[in-house]
């Protein structure tokens, strides 16, 4: 039982919503109302007028499962009309506990990557997350839950309007461009909403030499179309 706790503790899960498991992150079923939730989703989206006012319906999206077990809900950071917006996936532990979106490792490399092709994350780069809470220990996020708040995100972007858009990590790449292998996603302009879209790696996963050469060669692809 003490090994079963401390490799919860290490995975992230700082809350237990019932005394034992009842099911795992793999095989999470869908909620019969799930698709209720999302139109609802997208209607409560399309009434926003500003971002002041999509993050406050956002905040106040009390459906979806994780604004219950996140520590804090985290927004998007930015510029309006950027050159750049950046989508990831869910907040790290470290945004999660401090409630500084972009904390952390992943937080400080993406600020690197940005700066090696001289776009600054203050004036020149929007950054966002598709959830605004992390998922309990870290898990991926289930279909329902993409659905319910991939509208707020997709009114985000139409509100940034972005000249270009970054999609960090598989999970985005199916989200968003319905790609499902990170392979078929890199390397190849996209349009979204009417913006020219890349794909890279998560920046979580970004660990080794070639995982670094990879992401090095997305951003130079992405420089040269700014340029």
């Amino acid at each position: 039982m003490k090994k079963k706790l401390l490799w919860l503790l290490n995975a992230g899960v700082t809350e237990f919503v019932c005394d034992k498991p009842t099911i795992s992150s793999k095989t999470i079923t869908q909620p019969n109302n799930s698709n209720p939730i999302s139109s609802q989703a997208h209607a409560m989206a399309q009434q926003a007028k500003t971002l002041d006012e999509l993050n406050t319906l956002k905040t106040n999206f009390t459906q979806c499962p994780l604004h219950k077990t996140a520590s804090h809900t985290l927004l998007g950071k930015g510029p309006i009309k950027p050159k750049i917006m950046c989508i990831i996936y869910t907040p790290n532990t470290e945004s999660d506990k401090t409630g500084d979106s972009f904390a952390g490792e992943s937080g400080a490399l993406l600020t690197r990557m940005l700066k090696a092709i001289n776009l600054s994350q203050n004036t020149e780069t929007y950054c966002a997350y598709l959830s605004p809470w992390r998922a309990p220990g870290n898990r991926k996020l289930t279909d329902s839950e993409i659905a319910m708040l991939k509208p707020f995100v997709d009114k985000e972007i139409s509100l940034i309007q972005p000249s270009l858009l970054i999609l960090f990590g598989a999970e985005l790449a199916k989200a968003f461009l319905g790609i499902d292998t990170l392979s078929k996603a890199r390397h190849v302009w996209h349009n979204y909403q009417g913006i020219a879209t890349r794909v890279s790696l998560s920046l979580d996963t970004i660990k080794t030499t070639t995982q670094r050469q990879q992401a090095w060669e997305d951003l130079q692809e992405i420089q040269q179309r700014l340029a």
